[in-house]
């Protein structure tokens, strides 16, 4: 389907909408490595689960919201820069600056959702195994990646050949997406916590979300 005119758009995107508010499912992301964490907002199809997710978003990312991160935001890219400076040596060594942007990314991400931050520099473990298993997830997600997606037999290759890449993603995740939501829970009953968008729906008693559904966003984030 093309839509290249603005009419087309119009009424692709505008008279249509309701129509196009859903997500196709697709077998490698949704039935294997989103089985267990469940879907962020841009993947999910549909339904209650959905609606009370772009409810908490909105809430979330409205303008005024918006401006009172950018503390968060000024002290990432402080940090990234700083730190790029100081590892160059003011310019004068080589450095691949992909881990420190990487870092500013997942922090902003990570201080917003959860109220923690990676204090390591770039080379920090949790650092690289969350945008190690994002950029897999990534590629789990793509359309043209998994013809497996649109072929059901070769589903039955996979498994004969034994792979595993899905499902040890998934479970890599899994791993790190409970630290966090551990480690936030356990502020809060402490009273430790700081204000982040998953910390007031699971303080808030009206969104009554399970915990597959108190984290609308899991990490908004791509590695690549």
């Amino acid at each position: 389907m093309f839509a290249n005119s603005f009419d087309s758009v119009r009424a692709l995107w505008i008279n249509n909408q309701s129509a196009l508010i859903s997500r196709p499912t697709l077998h490698t992301f949704h039935t294997v490595v989103s089985s267990s964490a469940g879907f962020t907002i841009g993947t999910s199809p549909w339904d209650e689960s959905c609606k009370q997710r772009r409810k908490a978003a909105a809430t979330a990312l409205n303008k005024p919201a918006v401006q009172s991160y950018m503390p968060i935001i000024d002290l990432e890219a402080t940090t990234s820069i700083r730190e790029l400076l100081h590892d160059s040596q003011f310019g004068k060594k080589d450095v691949d600056p992909v881990g420190y942007f990487q870092r500013y990314a997942l922090n902003t991400s990570l201080t917003l959702n959860y109220g923690f931050r990676i204090t390591g520099n770039v080379e920090d473990k949790m650092l690289k195994e969350i945008t190690a298993v994002e950029r897999l997830v990534s590629n789990f997600r793509s359309t043209s990646n998994n013809w497996q997606d649109y072929i059901p037999m070769l589903r039955i290759w996979s498994w004969l050949k034994q792979d595993t890449g899905p499902q040890d993603a998934r479970r890599r995740r899994d791993v790190y997406m409970h630290k966090l939501l551990s480690m936030l829970k356990e502020k809060i009953a402490n009273g430790t916590d700081k204000p982040c968008i998953t910390g007031n729906i699971l303080k808030d008693p009206d969104t009554k979300l399970n915990d597959g559904l108190s984290n609308p966003f899991q990490i908004p984030f791509s590695s690549t």
